[in-house]
């Protein structure tokens, strides 16, 4: 049943947010490394804007890893954990400025939530169901956040996947995202993982082949199956079907292709069966060369580009075939120099987005992302002095004697929420609501009749 398929890809995911948490879950991933990846960004064309002017705000990537979302600034060499909610993240997108980051979302079991995060401060906005200010929008559209590629049209405007579920299957959607609204435009139905041209005038984006039933025994298309990758005139509506071959030959089904910062290339997920490839190819599918080409347990995911077009990172997930969870790691390659570039293997992690903003200075030599694992950010510094401050605004307003723990912690940007348990007298257990000021965590409330921010379940 399709219900199954949708519990199955949820539990994966989880379970793959979850691996590297165990005992440090409370630990981030700030550190230093060296690598030798990196250009200038100095002679590319990379730039958020039509006049070809850039952004001036975070420059480097971001990627996921054990559950939270990581920012590497190859200019400051550091590597810092931008999330503190455990949580299954992925398609990850920077807006043209830098300084807003979208991300899927999935908590425990729940359904997935699309949500944006402040570069800066950290802090999270649920844009979808559970925040009643966007949730409407979404119900107009007959549409649910779901997996698959983003972009950004402008700091209020987001193209992304999402999908009709019914009792018996789930329909993919291209989706236009107005922020501001709010409100949704469905682009394309039975599609999924769309890309905007620099320009702006054009969307790639992968939709249900026609002859997909009748190939495949009647089967519906899934949301994680490869299809017809087309670009789709903004304005008058066209559609062009490109279709990816090497030397004439038609290469296979697409899974996802993402335009070059040029605007001239796109780098094309190929479904080359029983393989899976990633091309390097021009507007019309002529492929240029093959960047990566694994084998039928592994598969090339997220596509992104450096802001001068000189890099792409994606990422491998790789079965090993005993049943358990994927493992995933990322890699870079250099673009524009022909067959079998030099691929960097840049370490564990998923979803790999870059910012538009180009790196700037000599190239560092750093190890990429090591630091993430190996020295930690004071992630759990910052989680244990949210919980000391709670506890202690907690006693300051409980009755005299009574011992209370914090359980269901989260902490979103400036703001912490928790639940106060008392454990020696049977109480019942307040809401407790903290905002971070400039001499640290403050109470703000607390109560069992007060009502939790939107971000926090």
């Amino acid at each position: 049943m399709r219900n199954n398929r949708v519990s199955l890809l949820l539990i994966g995911l989880v379970i793959i947010s979850m691996l590297a948490l165990s005992a440090a879950a409370f630990l981030g991933g700030c550190g230093k490394g060296k690598s030798s990846l990196w250009g200038d960004g100095q002679d590319g064309n990379g730039g958020n804007g039509q006049d070809g002017t850039h952004a001036e705000g975070f420059a480097g990537i971001a990627f996921v890893r054990g559950g939270q979302i990581y920012l590497a600034d190859p200019d400051t060499q550091d590597v810092r954990r931008l999330t503190t909610q455990d949580a299954a993240y992925a398609n990850l997108a920077f807006s043209p400025d830098a300084s807003k980051l979208s991300a899927t979302m999935v908590v425990s079991d729940s359904m997935p939530q699309l949500v944006i995060i402040d570069v800066e401060s950290g802090k999270m906005t649920d844009v979808s169901w559970t925040n009643e200010d966007y949730s409407g929008a979404w119900t107009a559209a007959d549409v649910q956040p779901w997996f698959g590629s983003m972009a950004w049209a402008d700091e209020d405007t987001l193209y992304a996947t999402a999908a009709r579920i019914t009792p018996d299957w789930l329909y993919p959607r291209v989706i236009e995202f107005d922020l501001s609204g709010p409100g949704i435009k469905v682009i394309a139905d039975k599609a999924q993982n769309p890309s905007l041209s620099p320009d702006g005038r054009k969307l790639a984006y992968v939709r249900q082949p026609e002859e997909w039933r009748d190939a495949y025994g009647g089967l519906h298309w899934e949301d994680i199956d490869p299809g017809d990758l087309v670009i789709q005139d903004l304005g008058s509506g066209d559609i062009q079907k490109i279709e990816v071959t090497s030397q004439g030959a038609y290469r296979g089904y697409i899974y996802a292709a993402v335009f070059s910062p040029d605007g001239k290339h796109l780098a094309a997920v190929c479904s080359d069966e029983p393989d899976t490839a990633l091309y390097y190819a021009d507007l019309e599918g002529a492929v240029d060369y093959a960047i990566e080409f694994v084998g039928p347990q592994s598969k090339v995911g997220s596509p992104s580009f450096s802001p001068d077009g000189a890099w792409i990172a994606y990422h491998l997930s790789l079965n090993d075939g005993t049943g358990g969870p994927l493992s995933y790691s990322i890699s870079v390659a250099p673009t524009g120099v022909g067959g079998n570039p030099e691929v960097i293997q840049a370490g564990e992690g998923s979803y790999p987005a870059w910012s538009p903003v180009p790196f700037s200075g000599e190239e560092p030599d750093w190890e990429w992302m090591g630091g993430a694992e190996e020295e930690t950010d004071g992630g759990g510094d910052e989680t244990a002095a949210v919980e000391a401050a709670m506890l202690a605004f907690v006693k300051e307003n409980a009755m005299p004697g009574l011992e209370f723990e914090i359980v269901n912690l989260k902490i979103n940007g400036d703001e912490a929420v928790g639940v106060a348990v008392c454990t020696n007298e049977e109480v019942d257990s307040p809401l407790v609501i903290m905002k971070k000021g400039p001499g640290g965590w403050e109470g703000v409330d607390v109560g069992t009749g007060i009502d939790a921010p939107s971000w926090y379940e």
